[in-house]
């Protein structure tokens, strides 16, 4: 009995936590309420390893959106991803599958620092 109180107090609580009123033209409110849930626990988690002393805040964050780039651009079967360096630089390099010719490319340079999902995929502060 006192197993399902608590298993219904932390589910209450957890909707509580990931509900977000949203105006009714939202098309899938609930996508957008766990991807705030989200957010909101990755800022809490960095608030608490920078109160640690683990890391700087936004070290963390960065990290994170790093991970999230990484796992969605290896997903897309159609390019190929790696992390290298150029000229002592951290660069993460997109390239199609199966390509072996020369084509052309773009580099894209960071503009600043205290950025999140930075597209360079590195965190910079």
């Amino acid at each position: 009995m006192r197993l399902r109180l608590a298993g219904a107090v932390l589910l209450a609580a957890a909707a509580y936590y990931v509900y977000l009123p949203l105006p009714s033209g939202v098309s899938e409110p609930w996508k957008l309420m766990l991807l705030d849930a989200l957010f909101r626990s990755f800022m809490q988690a960095s608030d608490a390893a920078h109160t640690l002393g683990v890391c700087h805040r936004v070290h963390l964050l960065n990290r994170v959106v790093s991970w999230v780039e990484v796992i969605e651009a290896r997903s897309c079967s159609a390019v190929n991803v790696t992390d290298s360096t150029l000229g002592g630089v951290p660069t993460r390099v997109f390239q199609p599958k199966g390509e072996s010719r020369l084509r052309r490319g773009v580099i894209y340079f960071h503009g600043g620092g205290w950025a999140l999902a930075s597209g360079s995929g590195f965190y910079s502060v």
